[in-house]
């Protein structure tokens, strides 16, 4: 059974235990009103890092994702409060802004070899000071809190069919719409060999900066578009909004199998990341256990999971080693045998 196969059927194993401990403690945790919440929860950070697995598997990663929900969500506060901007031009200017930042991100780490994480965490900073300078202020300065009452921009942060949340419908279409892109498409197929091997890539006629500033607009775009779903859930947004999401984005990517190392990974394991995280996240919080342990729980899946990755990794290659070997010793005995034939 090939090893993501397994790694996934465990992971869904941990879920069902952990859910069935939390349930024991506190049986709210099955009630429909919180299975539907956690879902909305997973969505929200599984969209954005639907785009993310997209730059790890090019062995990159993007520190910006949490700036760009910020900017993207004062983008949006303004037009609703300063313009009667219909809501579909507003949507497509908040995915302009992700997308913009993404290819920023992309040109500069391609047309300077500058270091991916350098470049990111800059304009995330950068960011960070853009959605305060942008925000809607009162006449003393102070950021105010503005209440969205735009009917057509909640839509998105309220339940469709079967109480469902549109924010699940979304992450559910973009993560589908995204896998079959990565595994049925030729850029799919230039994504996986820019991560795995850029200089093969590039020998074998791949574009490998294009297919690097794609990936940097798309996680752009998915940042954007999970600011849209948030702000409207919240029914309002202030300059920090998603500045600290980076650490569940990156948790979900790696749970789900996408290594840093790149050339590997794919959205369904991403996707089912993101709801072992929220199920963590909530059980935490159903459990009654401090919701400050939230953080450090997040960083130590983190670090077992690279741990085991690594691990995992290093006994692939003394299995191939060791594969290897045995062939060249049979090869070996058979031109020996060979030899004494004659």
């Amino acid at each position: 059974m090939p090893h993501h196969v397994v790694r996934r059927l465990v992971l869904i194993g941990l879920m069902v235990v952990v859910a069935a401990l939390i349930t024991v403690i506190n049986p709210v945790f099955l009630t429909s009103g919180n299975l539907l919440k956690l879902l909305q929860e997973a969505a929200q950070t599984g969209i954005i890092a639907v785009g993310f697995t997209f730059v790890m598997i090019t062995a990159g990663i993007d520190m910006s994702i949490g700036g760009v929900v910020a900017v993207t969500s004062m983008v949006c506060i303004n037009f609703l409060h300063y313009t009667k901007v219909p809501v579909p031009m507003l949507a497509a200017i908040s995915l302009l802004v992700g997308a913009t930042t993404g290819f920023i991100n992309g040109w500069f780490i391609t047309r300077h070899k500058l270091p991916e994480f350098i470049v990111t965490l800059a304009t995330r900073s950068i960011l960070m000071g853009l959605a305060l300078v942008i925000a809607v202020k009162d006449s003393a300065g102070f950021v105010q809190n503005v209440y969205i009452q735009n009917e057509g921009y909640l839509w998105f942060g309220s339940q469709g069919a079967f109480g469902i949340y549109r924010t699940t419908f979304a992450f559910i279409l973009l993560g589908v719409g995204a896998q079959v892109f990565l595994r049925h498409t030729r850029t799919g197929t230039n994504i996986y060999a820019t991560g795995a091997n850029p200089t093969a890539a590039k020998l074998s006629g791949i574009d490998t900066d294009r297919t690097t500033i794609g990936v940097y607009m798309f996680s752009g775009v998915c940042a954007s578009i999970a600011a849209v779903f948030i702000s409207s859930r919240m029914m309002t947004a202030m300059p920090e909004l998603g500045i600290g999401s980076e650490m569940d984005v990156i948790a979900s990517v790696v749970i789900g199998g996408t290594a840093f190392s790149g050339g590997t990974g794919d959205v369904w394991g991403t996707m089912l990341g993101a709801l072992f995280l929220a199920l963590i996240k909530n059980g935490i919080l159903k459990t009654g256990i401090s919701p400050w342990i939230q953080p450090i729980a997040i960083g130590g899946i983190i670090v077992i999971t690279v741990i085991v990755d690594v691990w995992q990794k290093r006994a692939s290659e003394r299995r191939a080693a060791k594969a290897k070997l045995r062939r060249l010793e049979a090869e070996a005995a058979a031109a020996a045998a060979a030899v004494q034939a004659v």
